[in-house]
């Protein structure tokens, strides 16, 4: 059973009204970087996008990972990491070994663990099952194509449970819990924010959505950590995002409507249309200007197009221009796909020659405040950090710094962990003080973040590093002054 620290001085659970359900309120006043709850989870499966890179049970990146010597599917850090594992793996490692070659899929494996779960819970213990059964998951508002995704999990996990396991389960049973994984699931991430797994957790499933969230989860391994990210007063609600924040409202409205069945109507997408406008804004066409042309949001499923220029207040030819946008930004959806395919092959050379052809396209049209525009620069700056092109990686990350301050909230990681991989690779370019500074805006914002996290440490670490070097660098400058 999972361990949530759950303490009573800082947050507790409260009914948030029928369309939420329960939530987690704060118990005292909290500042930005006071952590809210730490906690391991009921359930947890690494993705099989990784495997061979991390272990199976702590989730730790190694180059020399041991396999399980019967299933050749699970892998491990060491003996300790392997021993720690068994109690979840056992069950599991005959399944798989029964389905070989074929490989089940996370969702398959995460279902599978938790039905093992209720199997072995002991009714004298407080039950695992009850746990479950607390979950919320609104089977009304399943759409029939979450219906159609339920069949096809189902056919798999029959073929993975076995006839005998599969059939102890009701269609009913299977559904509700695949509807409850969908909804209370968390993607354990690593220090970067990259996916490894997707696991359950007790108390951080209370914690309710918002576009402009007071609190922030990261993880250290498997364990999910949460920490007030704004000044919160004693009563207010905790709430997170569960979705990504850097894209216009109306397609984070869809994503939460889609995967977690609820329409948002927090305070940044109640009044979405200023930062909305920018997030889909074009290049002045006045060649002395670097202003933006904003689209009218007011206007955009209409057919609507772009307000005046907000510096020059050049006025935009808009029925010419609203087919150009929607034409670049199809592009850049479609460029995307192709990206993220291209990853699972490590093809970084042709991630990177797509990005820089896309933004080639984009340069002279869409703003350097446009969301499509920035996710294609991460891409091409991710591309170039692993072909170790690092003056084209520093410079694809450098755009992208103004839409990360503007459009995430303060104290939000993604802005922490940009910083630090830009400074990184500003002090390995042998630019210090840049470097220093990039250093020491990521610090500022990840010790809130991330408290005393491991990522923290280094980061520090670097710090340190690097002023040592200024320091030298400073002394040589003045000895060279001395001998003149």
């Amino acid at each position: 059973m999972a361990d949530a620290k759950l303490c009573a001085e800082v947050f507790e659970i409260f009914d948030s009204g029928e369309q939420k359900g329960r939530g987690l309120r704060a118990s005292k006043s909290l500042t930005p970087g006071d952590k809210v709850l730490e906690s391991t989870p009921l359930v947890y499966v690494l993705c099989n996008s990784v495997r061979g890179l991390c272990c199976d049970f702590c989730f730790a990146k190694s180059e020399d990972l041991q396999r399980c010597s019967k299933c050749k599917f699970a892998r491990y850090c060491n003996r300790e990491c392997q021993k720690s594992a068994w109690k979840d793996h056992k069950t599991e490692c005959e399944l798989t070994l029964n389905i070989s070659p074929n490989i089940p899929t996370d969702l398959v494996r995460l279902m599978a663990r938790i039905t093992q779960q209720e199997q072995s819970a002991k009714p004298s213990v407080s039950s695992v099952g009850s746990v479950y059964s607390s979950l919320v998951f609104h089977s009304d508002k399943f759409d029939d194509q979450r219906k159609e995704a339920f069949s096809a999990i189902l056919v798999a996990l029959k073929l993975f449970l076995g006839e005998g396991d599969f059939h102890k389960y009701s269609d009913d049973h299977l559904f509700a819990l695949f509807g409850k994984i969908s909804c209370n699931s968390f993607t354990i991430c690593d220090a970067e924010l990259q996916p490894l797994g997707v696991g359950i957790y007790e108390i951080p499933s209370l914690l309710n959505h918002s576009c402009a969230p007071n609190c922030v989860a990261v993880f250290n391994g498997t364990k999910l950590l949460i920490h007030a990210t704004e000044n919160i007063k004693q009563g207010d609600e905790l709430t997170i995002s569960y979705t990504e924040l850097l894209c216009p409202s109306y397609q984070r409205k869809e994503d939460l409507k889609s995967r977690y069945s609820f329409d948002c109507h927090c305070v940044k997408c109640n009044s979405p249309l200023e930062e909305d406008g920018l997030m889909l804004s074009l290049q002045c066409s006045n060649s002395h200007c670097n202003g933006a042309l904003p689209r009218d949001l007011a206007a955009l499923f209409a057919g609507g197009g772009f307000a005046a220029c907000n510096t020059c207040g050049k006025q935009a030819s808009n029925k010419a221009m609203v087919t150009k946008a929607e034409g670049n930004i199809s592009k850049s959806e479609e460029a995307l796909k192709e990206i993220k395919a291209l990853e699972k092959t490590d093809d970084y050379n042709s991630i990177l020659d797509l990005a820089e052809n896309v933004l080639d396209e984009q340069r002279c049209f869409f703003h350097k405040l446009n969301y499509s525009r920035i996710g294609i620069l991460d891409k091409a700056m991710d591309a170039c950090i692993n072909l170790e092109f690092w003056d084209r990686a520093l410079a694809f990350g450098l755009q992208t710094m103004d839409a990360y301050k503007l459009y995430y909230p303060r104290n939000h990681p993604s802005v922490g962990i940009q910083l630090f991989r830009i400074g990184k690779l500003q002090v390995y370019l042998d630019k210090l003080k840049d470097g220093f500074q990039s250093l020491l805006q990521a610090e500022a914002i990840l010790k809130v973040t991330h408290g005393n996290h491991p990522l923290v440490q280094e980061l520090r670490e670097m710090i340190g590093q690097t002023l040592e070097e200024l320091r030298e660098e400073q002394n040589r400058k003045v000895q060279g002054m001395e001998l003149i």
